[in-house]
């Protein structure tokens, strides 16, 4: 191309040179940059620099080497806003570079008002969760091992980047006065708020440990950082309470404009539909509520459990009133589990039940015993046949206790879905026995005249038997985590939120 052609705009006012850094393809931009013109700091469509789109697209490697060729260029006004995009696309090493050879953007704000550190909280995860898509063949299911490790080596580095990055920021931030602390980290709007709502617990806990008092801020509705996890339920934000001793005792006393304690919080029903589909099912959404309000219930002062509100509800009442549909749903998604589940554990209780009395091969007409009664499948038959039966019958009684609950709104969170559990192993052993009898009594009545055969029947004969329980597995495994793995969530981290020297303001 001509040195015209070059540096010509098109409608859009975009110049070839963008379009290579939009493209990634950092090869073409190099051999235009050999034309020795000033392309990568030619502005393109809304007055944006190359390097800035680059970073929109996340091409990481683009960015990189536009860096080095418009870093003594960049005005402050452009300095802030790469900084921003870069953090937002995930870049830490450039932004690291930024932040070293530029200390005062750790103060700066972009033309919305915003500072690298509003860009961090807003991000609902650190790196360490996130995805690095500029790496070849992430998108390709079989990765091979070099590529996986590679992956999981590259976020664990942005992960420590961006850690690196916040306590850095944060460290710049905290050597003003308390004013302009505040005024650094509350306008646009408050960053600690958000990042407590978007779970960015990383970032809440380096700001904490350099800065306690930030526990005791509030926003317009008098909400704590504790506050805003229970309403968008963050655990791992709301564990930060049990690690700050006899202040939690003034935080729990904290009300908003309607009288809401923080317990009337954990009765509300959890708007993000994003948070709630996290769990499958209306009754294992509801057992995980319940879980929410029992544990605040824990934090809180004894007085606050049945105080009410300025409407007149306590805690208790509300949770009722949020959860009203949420109960009936679950009690409808339970009896609909246990009329299916009962049902085939009837068949099978059938089917067993008369197998016992049908043995095969028949029996001896002087004695009535079997006539296979010294054959080792025949015990096989004989004790998976009563095991099966036991078990059927156990689930069968476990699914009746099912339909004939209460439905009382606690009985979700223990009762009903551990005899859910209950019965979902007893099924699924029975189904197992049901298979190894079948088995056993397709050898002992074909292994002469269809030996070749037995196998290859039997192993079809069970494909539907293990078609069912590969359908409700995946119901048993996340019945199993929601009811007893869940209950962990909670604990304390075992790592002291204050294990590092804190600023005390």
């Amino acid at each position: 191309m001509s040195t015209e052609a070059l540096t010509c705009k098109n409608n859009a006012g975009n110049t070839a040179f963008c379009f290579a850094a939009i493209s990634g393809v950092e090869a073409l931009a190099k051999v235009m940059m050999d034309t020795k013109l000033d392309l990568a700091m030619a502005r393109g469509r809304g007055n944006l620099l190359p390097i800035y789109m680059a970073t929109l697209l996340g091409h990481r490697g683009m960015v990189s080497y536009l860096y080095g060729e418009t870093n003594g260029q960049l005005t402050d006004g452009d300095r802030i806003a790469l900084l921003v995009a870069l953090i937002n696309s995930d870049m830490y090493d450039v932004a690291w570079k930024m932040i070293r050879a530029h200390p005062g953007l750790a103060r700066a704000r972009d033309e919305h008002q915003l500072t690298a550190l509003h860009a961090l909280a807003q991000k609902s995860c650190m790196p360490s969760n996130a995805v690095d898509q500029s790496l070849p063949g992430f998108w390709n299911k079989n990765l091979n091992p070099f590529s996986f490790f590679k992956l999981a080596r590259m976020k664990k580095l942005m992960h420590k980047q961006a850690l690196d990055l916040i306590q850095h920021l944060w460290e710049q931030v905290i050597l003003l006065d308390d004013a302009t602390i505040s005024r650094q980290i509350g306008e646009p709007w408050p960053l600690i708020f958000t990042a407590a709502e978007r779970g960015n617990l990383d970032f809440l806990t380096i700001l904490i440990r350099l800065y306690p008092d930030l526990i005791f801020k509030v926003d317009q509705n008098t909400y704590s950082i504790f506050h805003i996890a229970i309403l968008n339920r963050h655990e791992d934000i709301f564990r930060i309470i049990y690690q700050i001793g006899s202040i939690k005792n003034l935080i729990t006393t904290y009300k908003d404009k309607e009288g809401n304690n923080m317990l009337h919080l954990a009765a509300k029903l959890l708007e993000s539909p994003s948070r709630l589909n996290v769990i499958p099912g209306a009754a294992l959404q509801l057992q995980r509520e319940l879980l929410w309000f029992e544990e605040v219930k824990k934090v809180v002062q004894p007085r606050h459990i049945e105080e009410k509100n300025t409407l007149g509800k306590t805690p208790g009442a509300l949770f009722i009133e949020q959860h009203k549909e949420m109960m009936k749903e679950g009690e409808q998604w339970m009896r609909d589990t246990a009329d299916s589940c009962m049902l085939v554990a009837t068949l099978i209780a059938t089917v067993v039940f008369a197998a016992a009395f049908t043995v095969p091969g028949g029996t001896l007409q002087d004695k009535g015993t079997p006539v296979f009664l010294k054959e080792i499948a025949f015990k096989i038959f004989a004790i998976s046949d009563a095991i099966s039966l036991v078990t059927s019958a156990s689930s069968l009684l476990t699914f009746l206790s099912i339909r004939t609950s209460r439905y009382a709104e606690r009985d979700f969170l223990w009762t009903l879905p551990n005899r859910l559990i209950i019965g979902l192993t007893a099924l699924f052993i029975s189904i197992g026995a049901m298979m190894v009898a079948f088995m056993a009594t397709f050898f002992l009545v074909f292994s002469d005249r269809l030996q070749k055969y037995s196998i290859p029947i039997a192993a079809v004969a069970s494909l539907p038997v293990l078609f069912f329980i590969w359908q409700h597995f995946r119901l048993f495994a996340d019945m199993i985590h929601s009811t007893y793995t869940s209950r962990s969530l909670f604990k304390p981290n075992k790592s002291p939120l204050f294990s590092k020297k804190a600023k005390v303001a």
